[in-house]
């Protein structure tokens, strides 16, 4: 069902300064900004081996990420698997016992079609299914 690590997420209270950290101090490149206004927030992918780091910055207070720097601060958000037909993967998790934040897949940074799994069921990592039609790296 799981084919490999898409990415990594980290929350980042200020996208641009964050992407100073891994472009002139690490010597990575972002490949893709992205701002998801529906979940009031900025993304950015950076390619690092086969993986990707996702950096997200809130938009607003009212946005996920937002609350979620609130209450823990800066840093790891979730892992993203990539697999091949989302809502196949999410319907057999479901039959197994695993509970879903969402119940079938909905649009994602860069194009990607995502669905996120609840952290309980998961050993308190939130985690995250992406279905993407081409690689961004």
């Amino acid at each position: 069902m799981l084919s490999k690590i898409d990415h990594v997420g980290f929350a980042v209270r200020d996208l641009e300064q964050s992407l100073k950290i891994y472009t002139d101090l690490l010597g990575l490149k972002c490949i893709h900004i992205e701002v998801l206004s529906n979940v009031g927030i900025r993304i950015a992918f950076i390619p690092l081996g086969e993986v990707l780091i996702e950096l997200l910055a809130p938009m607003n207070d009212e946005s996920s990420i937002a609350k979620f720097i609130a209450q823990k601060g800066e840093g790891m958000h979730h892992i993203a698997y990539r697999v091949r037909h989302i809502d196949e993967a999410l319907k057999k998790l479901k039959q197994n016992g695993i509970k879903l934040r969402d119940e079938k897949g909905r649009p994602g940074g860069a194009g990607a079609l995502i669905a996120f799994l609840a952290p309980e069921s998961t050993n308190d990592v939130l985690t995250e299914l992406v279905q993407r039609e081409k690689d961004l790296i």
